[in-house]
């Protein structure tokens, strides 16, 4: 089954090419779109799904879910909260679920009022056994239960790990060539169920290293909000209330490990950005400088031609190696 609207405002449409007739009906109606970058939990036991959506009500997520899977949820924005008898769990932004309904159903609402941008893992019994046959002690006490009895239920709610908060826009924008996007899906597949589904070894963490860690989680949490809306990028100031911290360490850190400041960073990727949409040739230069954040045309410009090494109107009928040549040239000359 496969959806995509363009249009947020306009409601999805739904072409089966499952037999999930549950599935059809609990997406049908969302304002947004579903997309299914790789696999099929029917076919091939294990399917990865990108979900980006605007609620006006609650909406019973847990008809999306298929019997006798497990799933994980890398949530990186919209509420939801998990029903199971008289316990309530909630998933917020920046979080992970882990969940299998087991015999039991769990009750799933994600909620009203808030834009939800997540990303699946489903796989079924048969396919953990076989990616992880050698290493089923190795995982979490949940996740190996379920891997050796699918009726066994379970719910876990986690802190999204900072190494998959980025992972988002290597998903949908793969950076591999087309032949090679099935190799490059099941990597990453496996690069997930790697970091959620298996016991940390550290049973202690020393202060030095706490304070390393919790530092790179930081500059990966203000990455991920910088990257998140290029038109509109929080300020240093919301940053640093964000991570917890104060603006002027947020900056020192950030240029220490990023190797440039905050605002350079932003304008690299915003001109990166542009170079992407102006090779696609669906926006003209007005709207890309607009789309990445640009409110004056002759600023875009200026930026683009610094970084990139032509100006952006002649950057969609150019080859790449003589934009290169061009860029050394002016480096030269500088």
């Amino acid at each position: 089954m496969h959806f995509i609207v363009r249009n947020p405002m306009v409601p999805a449409k739904v072409h089966l090419t499952t037999p999930s007739k549950w599935e059809s009906a609990a997406w049908r109606h969302i304002q947004g779109s579903w997309k299914p970058l790789h696999g099929s939990y029917f076919a091939e036991g294990c399917s990865l799904e990108w979900h980006d959506f605007h609620l006006r009500k609650d909406f019973d997520w847990a008809d999306s879910f298929h019997p006798g899977s497990l799933e994980i949820c890398l949530n990186f924005s919209g509420n939801a909260s998990f029903q199971n008898k008289a316990l309530t769990t909630t998933l917020g932004a920046n979080q992970m679920a882990i969940y299998a309904t087991g015999k039991k159903e769990i009750s799933a609402r994600r909620l009203a009022d808030s834009i939800h941008r997540f990303i699946t893992v489903e796989v079924s019994p048969t396919f953990l056994a076989r990616q992880f046959a050698a290493t089923l002690n190795g995982l979490i006490p949940g996740v190996r239960k379920f891997a050796e009895n699918s009726e066994a239920p379970l719910l876990q709610v986690e802190p999204l790990p900072s190494s998959l908060l980025n992972m988002r826009l290597s998903l949908l924008t793969p950076p591999v060539h087309s032949s090679a996007l099935a190799v490059w899906y099941q990597s990453k597949i496996l690069e997930i169920l790697s970091q959620t589904l298996f016991r940390s070894d550290a049973p202690g963490e020393l202060f030095c290293d706490r304070y390393k860690r919790v530092n790179h989680d930081r500059i990966a949490q203000v990455i991920y909000l910088l990257e998140r809306d290029y038109e509109n990028p929080p300020s240093l100031e919301m940053l640093a209330q964000e991570v917890e911290c104060s603006p002027f360490h947020l900056s020192r850190l950030f240029t220490k490990q990023v190797g440039m400041s905050i605002p350079k960073f932003l304008r690299t990727k915003r001109i990166e950005q542009a170079a992407v949409l102006l090779r696609e040739g669906r926006f003209n230069v007005s709207e890309v400088a607009a789309t990445v954040g640009y409110a004056s045309l002759s600023a875009f410009t200026k930026a683009f031609v610094e970084q990139i090494g032509c100006c952006p109107g002649l950057y969609p009928i150019l080859k790449p190696e003589t934009v290169l040549a061009e860029k050394k040239k002016k480096q030269f000359r500088a």
